[in-house]
């Protein structure tokens, strides 16, 4: 009888091999449910992360720290003028790209790069090449001329050539290299034009431009970001005499650079739900602007080209030039960190790039 009862108490093996291969795969599957969420959507989150700090307060705290606020720095640069401006389009042009192994040749003989680096930049070119994110050949040179390595900041600096957006400080992004590089290629620029790109950043998509016009103005907002970049700037044009040729300043990029304008091409890296009216103004006729346009969360790539009629009209043509794909960019803010965006904020559904 005792033996009866406690066989009736006891445990079955398979029961217990049964609990036991449930927590192992529960465990299991706990650890590698993150990796089984889409990255497009980690992303997002992360990119709002970023862009929800308040880029003004972070600046002026840093301003204090790193002592950014003497009233001697120079924050307007304009470079040389006429025959002394360094001609980056023409040294673009002369770089041959038939091959990689005629380039990399070209490279080592004729720049300053890290050797480190050129492959992986190649890579990247030839990828976008093939998404024809870049189509143009002048694109592909100015893009293979860039140097990405110097502009992500050193604590990213094994993700340089990687498809993504980084952090830079300041509550501000460097963009992924292949919105970089279907922004230039839509901006369609040829030597000559004179370009304003709103949202200086890290300075590397105004170091592209600096190999397809020698006409290139950018402007940023937040201080300690300007004077990181401009030092930046400053130290490169010893081994890339090009970045000489953009014209920067501090201010409020709504407002553009009047004194420079026209302008034949605008280039906006800040989201914004409109297209702001003074750089409307500034534009050419017949002139392109691309920027992100939307509500907040919820932005996509738009070409804009202003058309003039006989009777004095102007008239907007737009593009979506991912043709529907969503992207995410820093808020355009002004100089107290409110963003420009009047809409209400929408339910995230966008794809980041």
């Amino acid at each position: 009888m005792v033996e009866n009862v406690r066989s009736s108490n006891s445990v079955p093996a398979l029961v217990i091999v049964a609990l036991v291969m449930g927590l192992i795969i529960g465990f299991v599957f706990g650890l590698t449910l993150p990796s089984l969420v889409s990255s497009k959507s980690e992303r997002v989150l992360a990119y709002e992360e970023v862009a929800a700090q308040s880029a003004v307060e972070e600046a002026a705290k840093l301003a204090v720290q790193r002592g950014f606020d003497s009233p001697e720095y120079d924050l307007v640069y304009k470079t040389l003028s006429g025959g002394e401006l360094y001609d980056g389009p023409s040294l673009a042009q002369s770089m041959p790209i038939e091959t990689k192994e005629v380039w990399l040749s070209w490279m080592r003989n004729n720049r300053n790069d890290s050797p480190f680096f050129l492959e992986e930049r190649w890579k990247l070119a030839h990828d976008f090449v093939e998404s024809s994110e870049l189509r143009r050949p002048q694109d592909v040179r100015a893009f293979l001329l860039a140097p990405r390595e110097h502009f992500v900041r050193e604590q990213n600096l094994n993700l340089a050539y990687a498809d993504t957006w980084l952090p830079i400080g300041f509550g501000a992004t460097i963009t992924d290299p292949d919105v970089v590089a279907m922004m230039t290629t839509t901006l369609d620029i040829k030597s000559g034009d004179r370009v304003l790109e709103i949202g200086t950043g890290s300075g590397y998509q105004s170091a592209i431009l600096a190999y397809l016009t020698q006409e290139v103005y950018t402007i940023e907002i937040i201080k300690p970001l300007y004077i990181e970049t401009d030092a930046l700037y400053r130290d490169l044009e010893k081994s890339f005499p090009a970045y000489g040729s953009i014209n920067r300043k501090l201010g409020d990029g709504y407002y553009g650079w009047e004194e420079y304008a026209p302008f034949d091409k605008i280039l906006v890296t800040c989201s914004i739900d409109h297209i702001p009216p003074p750089l409307l103004k500034q534009l050419k006729a017949d002139g392109i602007m691309v920027l992100p346009l939307g509500p907040p969360g919820r932005q996509y790539i738009m070409e804009v080209k202003k058309n003039i009629a006989e009777d004095g009209n102007i008239t907007l043509t737009r593009r979506d030039v991912y043709n529907g794909l969503g992207v995410s960019f820093i808020p355009f803010r002004d100089e107290t960190g409110a963003s420009y965006s009047t809409s209400v904020p929408v339910e995230k559904k966008v794809i980041s790039q």
